[in-house]
């Protein structure tokens, strides 16, 4: 875990202790989450901080206590960023925007909702060739639209 930190530290400028701190609380709930061990270092080095690391551990340990007999969140992240023209780190960035928007507007919203919510956001696109940031997507549809979940 040290070189992973050291490694996340590394590319992202964030000190090493923080990344340190933040895969050592992941590893707690990472068999909560039901997070294989390739899934949790895909998820850190799609992750630009510290801080968006715990959040999307912290929503996918929320989604395993939730969905107990479905697949891992991990596993429809996956399907949803697979489905895109969006790689894993735009989709984390915009999960982060999204439950940065929730706690805002004092709202809150079930991990498998939000992620609706943003497919449908990426289905909306009319072109993909001009594709703006997934986390500027969501932006303009919660600003458009807002959030029932």
């Amino acid at each position: 875990m040290k070189n992973l930190a050291q490694a996340r530290a590394d590319a992202t400028g964030h000190a090493y202790m923080a990344w340190l701190d933040a895969l050592s609380e992941g590893r707690t709930l990472q068999d909560e989450a039901r997070l294989g061990e390739r899934s949790f270092r895909q998820l850190a080095e799609a992750c630009e901080s510290p801080r968006q690391f715990a959040m999307v551990i912290e929503a996918l340990d929320e989604y395993a206590k939730e969905n107990p007999e479905e697949p891992n969140g991990f596993a429809r992240l996956a399907e949803q960023v697979n489905d895109s023209p969006y790689d894993l780190g735009e989709w984390v960035e915009a999960l982060e925007y999204f439950y940065d928007w929730l706690e805002q507007n004092q709202r809150t919203g079930a991990f498998k909702t939000i992620l609706g919510f943003l497919g449908c956001s990426v289905e909306s696109l009319p072109s993909l060739a001009d594709k703006p940031p997934l986390k500027d997507l969501a932006a303009d549809m919660l600003d458009e639209y807002g959030f029932q979940g």
